[in-house]
């Protein structure tokens, strides 16, 4: 996919979050006396990505623009685009029948690193600082909300920690 066709698509992405906030989840979720919340958590966190992708498309043509003769072979293997998506089925089956037991924390971390290396992250650095920082964000959103994410021996010495402070 071109970097035009993905800024078209960010576009789209932050356009229907957008119309979520102002119209949808106000006429649907709250109009039947549902809580916000969490649509509200949801939307905002395609809407983090989507400004991600858009941000990521800029990039990538302001990379062109200065290196025009510059060719990215931005397309995957053959082999590899087939069996991506087998790939993060069978991850993404793992990280649901592990989050019971391991908890929230480590099943996520395992499943955003070993995604992030199936969509051709090269950088081991950049994806164990994603794949450490992003469970923890959603992990303190939901504490915050008093909501809980299932919970495995990482979650109860947090939990146990957080308890001790005044």
């Amino acid at each position: 996919m071109n970097a035009r066709s993905e800024i078209s698509i960010a576009g789209f992405l932050i356009a229907f979050c957008l119309v979520n906030y102002i119209y949808l989840i106000p006429t649907q979720v709250v109009a039947q006396g549902t809580s916000p919340v969490y649509p509200n958590l949801i939307n905002s966190m395609l809407l983090c990505f989507s400004l991600a992708y858009l941000a990521e498309g800029i990039r990538t043509i302001r990379k062109k623009r200065r290196d025009p003769g510059r060719q990215e072979n931005t397309q995957p293997k053959a082999m590899g685009a087939a069996l991506r998506p087998i790939a993060m089925l069978l991850v993404t089956g793992a990280w649901v029948l592990t989050l019971e037991r391991l908890g929230f924390l480590f099943s996520t971390f395992l499943f955003l690193a070993i995604s992030s290396r199936i969509f051709g992250s090269k950088s081991w650095p950049k994806t164990l600082a994603l794949s450490l920082i992003m469970p923890l964000v959603i992990y303190f959103i939901f504490y915050g909300l008093n909501s809980l994410l299932p919970e495995g021996p990482l979650e109860e010495t947090i939990r146990s920690v957080l308890k001790k402070r005044p």
